[in-house]
């Protein structure tokens, strides 16, 4: 039956699968303790730098917040101020005209008294006017309300908590900072001892591509059932989501359906077909409505099938050396040193 005839009922196009990998025999890929060890010191090391910033940005609202009640405070102090030095000076302004009215209200008296005088001790006249001018000078001091006093100790008070506020507001920011280069640092020293480099655009898998390493193969689809033939597997999108920035992916690799969901951007997503010693990468670098962009990657180098068949016999003569076949099913490209590799 040709592959035209087992292709769905539904009319989506079944993946043009390579004929060589169909002949090839169970093959177990290889493991690496170290890049799995690599992987959840990576895991660990993102978990606390995640949990360290999520209690630093927690600190950083809850002291704007504090921030914003002060400043709330601090408007209807200020508004408090200004309307008791209104009373003030209109209390002040009321006072002086009481005052000078007073003022006036004795000189006048003093005036009249005096004029009678003079006009029956013309010899006293002399005293009249100094005694007039020293009424007239004479005046209460203005009483200092102690309301006013209190106002101005409790807005010093909290000039110096907004103050305080405002410096650990400072700190919060330096330490968020930190923890964000200290992030970078590890994620790249993280991505450093996995080997592995995950582009951003096309530039940079131009960049990669240069090296010589490994084969890629960038893709631009839409959310749809229709596998797309991108390298040696099939992908289809199943949901884009541009806003959280992940994507549910559905996966064909040897024939074989894996399901991946919740996939994140620039989240390298390693996959083992039969023949690689290396693993094949798919990584997501943009998102954009209900379709994504990325790559895949794969090394540049397979075993060839006839090959590793062939090896496979000789790596396990009997079952009497255990050591030396587990040796050979786990690691067969370093067991077999004669084994050729296949360029791609």
């Amino acid at each position: 039956m040709s592959r035209e005839e087992q292709s769905p009922s539904n009319g989506s196009p079944e993946p043009i699968l390579n004929p060589e990998n169909s002949q090839l025999p169970e093959y177990q890929e290889p493991s690496s303790m170290g890049l799995k060890i690599a992987i959840v010191v990576f895991v660990l090391i993102a978990g606390l730098a995640a949990g360290y910033a999520w209690v630093q940005h927690d600190a950083a609202q809850q002291l704007a917040a504090e921030r914003a009640d002060l400043r709330t405070s601090l408007a209807q102090a200020k508004s408090q101020e200004d309307a008791l030095t209104a009373k003030v000076n209109a209390l002040s302004a009321a006072q002086a005209q009481e005052e000078a009215a007073r003022a006036q209200a004795e000189a006048a008296k003093v005036a009249a008294a005096e004029a009678a005088k003079n006009e029956q001790f013309l010899p006293n006249s002399g005293e009249a006017p100094h005694h007039a001018a020293r009424h007239v000078v004479t005046r209460r001091a203005p009483v200092e309300d102690p309301r006013w006093k209190q106002f101005q100790e409790q807005l010093g008070s909290q000039q110096k908590e907004l103050d305080d506020s405002q410096k650990q507001i400072a700190q919060t920011q330096a330490n968020l900072d930190q923890a964000k280069s200290e992030l970078a640092g590890n994620l790249q020293t993280a991505r450093t001892e996995l080997g592995t480099d995950i582009a951003r655009n096309h530039d940079e898998v131009v960049a990669l591509q240069k090296k010589g390493e490994r084969n890629f193969f960038e893709f631009t689809f839409e959310k749809s059932k229709t596998y797309h033939h991108t390298g040696p597997i099939s992908i289809a999108l199943r949901k884009a989501d541009s806003k959280h920035e992940y994507c549910d992916l559905q996966l064909l690799v040897d024939d074989r359906g894996i399901t991946r969901k919740h996939v994140n951007l620039y989240e390298s997503i390693s996959l083992y077909p039969e023949g690689y010693p290396a693993p094949v990468e798919v990584v997501i670098n943009r998102i954009e409505g209900d379709s994504v962009h990325g790559y895949v990657s794969e090394p540049k180098y397979r075993v060839k099938p006839e090959q590793a068949a062939a090896a496979e016999p000789s790596a396990a003569p009997s079952a009497a050396p255990a050591p030396a076949t587990t040796s050979a099913s786990v690691n067969p490209p370093s067991a077999t040193p004669d084994v050729k590799l296949e360029h791609r």
